[in-house]
C-alpha cells in the first residue's frame, strides 16, 4: 500500500499505534489541537492494518552552491556593464524585469543543484527594486524542463527556481512576506493559465488558505532575454505560505505537520517520501452519471521526516480518512477516528457531520469551485496539495486542502459539463491516463457539499468576484501588451482567447450553482 525510496540510511518498519509527541516546531498560533484524540473505543473497530517493508530514509537534496555570498566581482561580471543594461533594458519597456547574473562558465542545467548567482529586480517601483542579492538558482518542473535533458534545457525556455541566501520578498507579492525561495514559470503561449489561475485561487480562499500570489515578468539570464515568465511563490511549509508546523531534525514523533502533494512523479524524485492510496479501490457513479473504478494514486510527503513511524502513520491517517470519507458518502456508514486513528464506530447522523469532522470542508469546496472553472487535467494526478497538522497548537487538525498549482493543462474541452467532479474523459484516459479526482467525485455528488458550493458561489457572484479578476487581468494585459508580446506577437490575443473560454465556463457554472 505505501511506498519510499532506496537510499542510505535503513530505519526499521513500525505501524505507528500512538502519536508521539514533543518534536515538532510548533506554528504561531496558541490555538489547541482539534484532532480526534480521546479514549480509544474498542466495540466495532474498523482498523487498517499493513505490513511494512524494511526500507530507507532519503538523504539527497538539492544542493545550493553558495559558499559565500555572491557579488557582481566573485562572479566575474563588470558592474559597471550591469548597470548600462539596466538602463537600456528600463528604455525600452515597462514590465518588471528580473536579471540573473551567473559566472560566465556556470550554465542552469542541473534540476538538482543551485548555481550561485545575483538577481536583480527593476523596472519596478523603487521600493520594489533589489540590487545584487545573492542567491542560488536551478531548473525546476517535469516535462516543462524536459525531465532533466541537459541539450533540450539549453535550447528551450524551461522554469527556474531561485533560492537567495536571505529572506527576500520579490514584487510586493504576498503583502511583502519575505521568503527565500521563489519560482519562475515559464509563460504558456496564452501567458495567463497560471496567472489568472492564482488570481481566481486567491480571491475564492481569501486569507484563509494559501494560494501563490505572481505577476508576469522578463527574465534575463547574463544579459539574454529568456522570455516572458510567471514569477511565483514555491509552495511550501512557511509561516507566510503553507503554515503548519515542521519536525525539528531528528524528531522522530508523528506530532508535526504533514505537507503532501498527489503526485504521478513521485517514484521518480529521491527527494521525497511517498505513499500510495487505493481509494477502498471502490467503483463509484460520478455526478455525470458515469460509473468506472478508482485508480490507485501516490501522494509524495514535502517535508522533512526523520522516522519509518512517520511515514507509516500519515500513511494510516490518509487511507482510513478517505475510508471515512467514502463508507459516509457513498455507503451511509459513519466512521470516526479514535486516539491512535484507527477508525470505530461513529455516532454522527450524516455524512456532513461525519466528513467535517476529519476535513477542513471550507478548503475543499473552495479548492473545488478553483478546479471546476479552470477544468485542470492535473487534479487528480499531479500537483495537488494538501496538509494536516497534528502539532499541540495546530491551526490546521483536520486534512485540508491548500496551495493551487500548475494550470498548463487547463482550460480544456466543453464549457458547459462538470469536470473536476467527474471522471476524467475516456479519451483522455486511453492517451494519457486516468487523473480523476475521486475527494471531488465523492463530494461532488451530495446535496449537502453542493449547496455550499452554490452558496459560497452565489456570494462570489454577487460581489462580482470572478468578473473583477478577469478585468484585473485584461487591464494588466493593456498595460503591458508590447512587453507581453516580445516573444510572440500574437500572445495577448491567446491571452484573450482564453479569456472567452473561461467567461463562458462562469456563465455556464452561473446557470447550475446560483441560488
Amino acid at each position: 500500500m505505501f511506498y519510499k525510496k532506496t537510499l542510505s540510511i535503513i530505519c526499521a518498519a513500525a505501524v505507528a499505534s500512538t502519536v508521539l509527541s514533543g518534536c515538532g516546531k510548533k506554528s504561531g498560533s496558541s490555538q489547541s489541537s482539534g484532532t480526534e484524540s480521546g479514549t480509544a473505543e474498542t466495540t466495532a473497530a474498523t482498523t487498517t492494518t499493513t505490513t511494512a517493508p524494511v526500507v530507507t530514509l532519503p538523504t539527497t537534496t538539492k544542493q545550493v552552491v553558495n559558499p559565500s555570498p555572491a557579488t557582481y566581482e566573485s562572479l566575474g561580471a563588470d558592474k559597471e556593464e550591469r548597470e548600462q543594461f539596466k538602463e537600456k533594458i528600463q528604455s525600452e519597456s515597462k514590465i518588471p524585469v528580473i536579471s540573473v547574473t551567473t559566472a560566465k562558465d556556470e550554465e542552469i542545467v542541473s534540476l538538482d543543484s543551485y548555481v550561485s548567482c545575483v538577481v536583480d529586480v527593476f523596472n519596478c517601483e523603487e521600493s520594489m527594486e533589489i540590487n545584487e542579492a545573492s542567491a542560488g538558482i536551478r531548473v525546476r518542473g517535469n516535462s516543462s524542463a524536459y525531465y532533466g535533458d541537459v541539450n533540450q534545457i539549453l535550447k528551450n525556455q524551461v522554469p527556474y527556481r531561485i533560492r537567495f541566501d536571505e529572506k527576500t520578498n520579490m514584487l510586493g507579492l504576498n503583502d511583502g512576506a519575505e521568503c527565500r525561495s521563489w519560482v519562475l514559470l515559464k509563460s504558456d503561449w496564452d501567458l495567463i493559465r497560471n496567472d489568472i489561475a492564482f488570481r481566481f485561487g486567491r480571491a475564492i480562499m481569501g486569507d484563509d488558505n494559501f494560494c501563490s500570489d505572481g505577476q508576469l515578468v522578463h527574465v534575463y539570464v547574463n544579459g539574454e532575454f529568456k522570455g516572458i515568465y510567471q514569477l511565483c511563490e514555491q509552495c511550501q511549509i512557511d509561516e507566510n505560505r503553507v503554515n503548519i508546523s515542521e519536525p525539528e531534525e531528528g524528531c522522530t514523533g508523528t506530532d508535526i505537520g504533514y505537507y503532501l502533494e498527489l503526485d504521478n512523479y513521485a517514484e521518480s524524485d529521491v527527494t521525497n517520501h511517498y505513499i500510495s492510496m487505493d481509494y477502498e479501490a471502490a467503483e463509484v457513479t460520478d455526478i455525470n452519471g458515469e460509473t468506472r473504478k478508482f485508480v490507485p494514486a501516490e501522494y509524495s510527503i514535502k517535508n522533512d521526516l526523520y522516522s519509518q513511524n512517520q511515514i507509516d502513520f500519515i500513511d494510516k491517517y490518509m487511507n482510513n480518512l478517505f475510508k471515512i470519507i467514502y463508507e459516509a458518502c457513498e455507503n451511509g456508514v459513519y466512521y470516526k477516528f479514535d486516539g491512535n486513528y484507527d477508525l470505530v464506530e461513529s455516532d454522527a447522523v450524516s455524512a456532513e457531520e461525519a466528513v467535517e469532522a476529519v476535513m477542513d470542508i471550507d478548503s475543499v469546496r473552495d479548492m473545488y469551485i478553483l478546479y471546476e472553472i479552470v477544468h485542470d487535467y492535473d487534479c487528480g494526478e499531479g500537483s495537488f496539495f494538501m496538509c494536516v497538522d497534528f502539532s499541540e497548537n495546530s491551526t490546521c487538525p483536520k486534512l485540508k486542502f491548500t496551495s493551487p498549482w500548475d494550470f498548463n493543462w487547463a482550460y480544456n474541452d466543453s464549457t458547459e459539463v462538470y469536470h473536476a467532479a467527474a471522471f476524467t474523459a475516456q479519451s483522455f484516459v486511453n492517451q494519457y491516463g486516468d487523473r480523476s479526482n475521486p475527494w471531488f467525485i465523492v463530494l461532488m455528488k451530495q446535496d449537502w457539499f453542493q449547496n455550499r458550493v452554490k452558496e459560497k458561489w452565489t456570494e462570489m457572484n454577487e460581489d462580482k468576484l470572478m468578473q473583477g479578476c478577469i478585468e484585473e487581468e485584461k487591464e494588466y494585459i493593456k498595460t503591458y501588451k508590447d512587453d507581453l508580446n516580445k516573444s510572440d506577437e500574437w500572445a495577448t490575443d491567446c491571452a484573450y482567447d482564453l479569456f472567452d473560454w473561461i467567461e463562458n465556463r462562469i456563465y455556464w457554472l452561473n446557470s447550475q450553482w446560483i441560488l
